[in-house]
């Protein structure tokens, strides 16, 4: 793990409370795709550290990020002050929901700013051209809250053994590719027929990721060796 001193290089606004975070590498910092990082902001004279999921893969070089749904947190609103070209304290790699090819084949089901760990891991198994077969039920509130949704597509494009299903849960207009309700036994069913022989990452709110875990355990009889899971909670 290292302790680093990162410039801020861009600040990218994906919709109106959520915001990528790019910091510079001067050098290759080793961490794997899924991992996170911690930041460590000094709010009202006190060191605050917070861990978020990094969104870039190790395969992009010369700089790192992080994706955020902002909030009215104090955190929250230290990070919508940062200025670009200030250096922050970041200690990294941390975490376990890691996927660098060690499995032929796996799903990862994912809502909302969950999407974060995934965006790095899919980015990495194009670029590495893993042989993994990777399938993606992703679960977003309205079409703007699919964060990376272009990320996917392009990523699709340039790799067969990628697949991406799209759902929404509070859209009244039907939009084109994308389901419409919550990842249900069914969805799993339909987008992957193979799925027994799956290893499933799961990534979200704790809420959702309970109910993933409990919907792949009793409705599809995964057993929890096959399950890998991140709470994935806002500030």
């Amino acid at each position: 793990m290292e302790n680093l001193k990162l410039g801020l290089t861009e600040i990218v606004t994906h919709c109106c409370d959520v915001k990528t975070f790019r910091f510079e590498l001067n050098k290759d910092v080793a961490f794997k795709p899924g991992q996170y990082l911690i930041l460590t902001l000094n709010i009202a004279g006190r060191d605050v550290p917070k861990a978020f999921s990094i969104s870039s893969s190790p395969t992009e070089k010369g700089y790192i990020q992080f994706t955020k749904k902002l909030t009215d947190s104090d955190f929250s609103n230290a990070l919508n002050n940062l200025k670009i070209g200030e250096e922050y304290s970041i200690r990294l790699p941390v975490g376990k929901f890691i996927f660098d090819g060690q499995f032929p084949k796996a799903a990862f089901l994912s809502g909302g700013i969950g999407i974060t760990p995934i965006r790095s891991i899919f980015k990495y198994a194009v670029d590495k051209q893993l042989s993994s077969s990777l399938v993606l039920l992703y679960s977003g509130r309205t079409p703007e809250y699919l964060i990376f949704r272009n990320d996917f597509s392009l990523m699709q494009d340039k790799d067969k053994n990628l697949k991406v299903a799209y759902t929404l849960t509070n859209c009244d207009e039907k939009v084109a590719g994308c389901r419409v309700g919550y990842i249900d036994d069914e969805m799993v069913r339909q987008e992957m027929p193979d799925y027994k022989e799956r290893v499933f990452f799961i990534c979200g709110p704790p809420g959702m990721v309970d109910g993933m875990r409990a919907m792949l355990l009793n409705k599809l009889s995964i057993p929890s060796g096959q399950i890998i899971t991140e709470d994935f909670i806002g500030y």
